[in-house]
């Protein structure tokens, strides 16, 4: 099966599990779809890697990634979905948060709140990032290896680095991209590369990796907290 087929078969098996919310099993989509059940559970391995469909017992289910992935203007959407989220951070870290995603084979900046410092770095939102060295990148091609290739042949230290992201859920950009600063990324509200990540960045100065790695945690408690709201008012 040739990309281009691939891709026509993913479609096609993302469009029939978006209309049966509560999934279907690989032998009934391959009925469906006149398919080898081999092909089909190829094809949907795929997709559980980029966070589209998950599986549920013995059912594939279309993700809440998914669903909002297909939002009508997504970064808009996004924007406003994390936007009290970075503000609780940026008032627990007192720095600059920001909001990233995978566009293309870079990052983009969907948002960010700056911390009121008499010294302070406000990024150009919209704009594409180097993914190779920005920490929001590095959490993102930890999750995609095919895009991590091109460096991993030359790069064995950087096999490591990813290896170090995927056990820990932190990346790290010390310095890489802009003197004087570092970032820490971790995964937004689903640990899937097709979900925006949370960056903070502080000046060298103010940098405290322990504190650092306290902000970490505190995310990750935020976010848990965030998606269980949303799944109870979504069940109420």
């Amino acid at each position: 099966m040739d990309r281009v087929t691939s891709l026509l078969k993913a479609l096609d098996l993302l469009g029939i599990l978006a209309g049966h919310p509560k999934g279907l099993k690989a032998h009934e989509l391959a009925s469906m779809m006149n398919l080898a059940r081999t092909t089909v559970l190829r094809v949907l391995n795929t997709l559980v890697e980029y966070g589209f469909v998950m599986k549920q017992g013995r059912c594939y289910v279309a993700t809440r990634a998914f669903r909002e992935w297909a939002m009508p203007q997504r970064y808009g959407w996004l924007k406003r979905r994390y936007r009290k989220l970075l503000e609780s951070i940026a008032a627990q870290t007192g720095e600059l948060v920001l909001l990233g995603t995978l566009e293309g084979t870079g990052v983009v900046h969907l948002d960010f709140v700056a911390a009121d410092h008499a010294v302070r770095v406000a990024p150009a939102p919209w704009t594409h990032h180097n993914i190779r060295h920005n920490a929001i990148g590095k959490l993102i091609l930890s999750q995609r290896k095919d895009l991590a290739e091109q460096w991993l042949q030359s790069e064995p230290e950087f096999d490591l680095e990813l290896n170090e992201v995927r056990r820990s859920g932190i990346a790290w950009n010390r310095e890489e991209t802009v003197s004087g600063m570092v970032a820490m990324a971790v995964n937004g509200r689903w640990a899937v590369h097709s979900e925006p990540k949370i960056a903070v960045a502080w000046p060298l100065e103010r940098f405290d990796e322990k504190r650092a790695l306290e902000v970490a945690d505190w995310i990750h408690e935020r976010v848990k907290f965030t998606q269980k709201t949303a799944s109870t008012r979504a069940t109420s």
